[in-house]
């Protein structure tokens, strides 16, 4: 049997996210925006080979990845959207963009492209930054030419490490829809997807209760709240207790009522992976 070959052609459903958190403990990213229109995307990528030598003889080969250069040439970008990936200044009253020192933060970027038999693939780069556009004017005559914008998006791995690939950290993540027959469009680009997320399921990490310290009186009530980690955890879930039903007892929804002078301990637990955080509950005569 014959091997079939197929080269990208076409590039369509731009768009971004700011990447809020990047830790050990968890990755997070804003909500997803369209981009813009793009006309073309390439790649190039920093990687080098290099043997190493004993007895004379070229025994070991050292290879490094760096980062990748994602060329993007572009539609027109709006003045809110250059403003917010290239973190310069935008006043949305008056129309104005200000080109000024930048304050850059790091966006995940989103597209599709297709292979030459028509399959789609799904792309999300996780982690990069995006150049100040080149951006070229003509005086204006009566043909239909006019002109884009060409920017870079500089990808970098993230600090975060994903257990699908092996507890190692990413730069993006590409999903071949004639293998993947469930992914779509929408629920792809609904939100970043990550090695750990692509499959639909996303652990919990982690909890933390919220406040980690209460005092109140006997007889009265407070509310906890536990925030799961990552806030995009398929499950969240959370069970309570108390150390001294005595003192403090608290609801399934984490109200806490106060029972009688002393202290207790309220702790929250994940129904996913059974992670637990506590809050230090004292109870004082009313």
């Amino acid at each position: 049997m014959g091997k079939n070959y197929y080269e990208y052609r076409g590039v369509d459903n731009a768009v971004y996210a700011r990447v809020l958190v990047d830790a050990a403990e968890e990755i997070r990213f804003d909500q997803v925006k369209p981009f813009v229109g793009l006309s073309q995307v390439g790649k190039q990528v920093e990687s080098s080979n290099e043997a190493h030598y004993y007895d004379n003889i070229p025994a070991v080969i050292v290879s490094s990845t760096g980062a990748d250069t994602i060329n993007l040439n572009t539609a027109g970008i709006p003045f809110d959207v250059l403003a917010e990936i290239t973190g310069q200044y935008y006043d949305a009253e008056t129309g104005m963009l200000v080109e000024q020192e930048r304050n850059p933060a790091y966006f995940a970027l989103g597209y599709v492209t297709q292979k030459t038999d028509g399959t789609e693939v799904l792309v999300w780069r996780l982690k990069g930054t995006f150049t100040v556009p080149e951006q070229t004017s003509n005086t204006q005559d009566n043909g239909t030419e006019a002109n884009g914008q060409t920017l870079t998006y500089t990808g970098i791995n993230t600090t975060h490490k994903f257990s699908a690939n092996g507890n190692k950290s990413a730069k993006a993540v590409n999903v071949d829809t004639s293998v993947n027959r469930t992914v779509t469009r929408e629920s792809f680009f609904s939100s970043v997807k990550t090695p750990d997320t692509v499959g639909g399921t996303v652990n919990v990490t982690g909890v933390g209760v919220v406040p980690a310290a209460l005092t109140i009186p006997v007889g009265s009530t407070s509310s906890l709240q536990a925030v799961v980690i990552p806030q995009n955890a398929t499950t969240k879930t959370v069970t309570w207790s108390s150390s001294a039903e005595g003192v403090a007892t608290v609801s399934a929804s984490g109200i806490v009522t106060a029972v009688a002078a002393g202290s207790a301990t309220i702790t929250a637990t994940t129904a996913d992976g059974s992670y637990t955080d506590t809050c230090a509950v004292t109870v004082t005569e009313s």
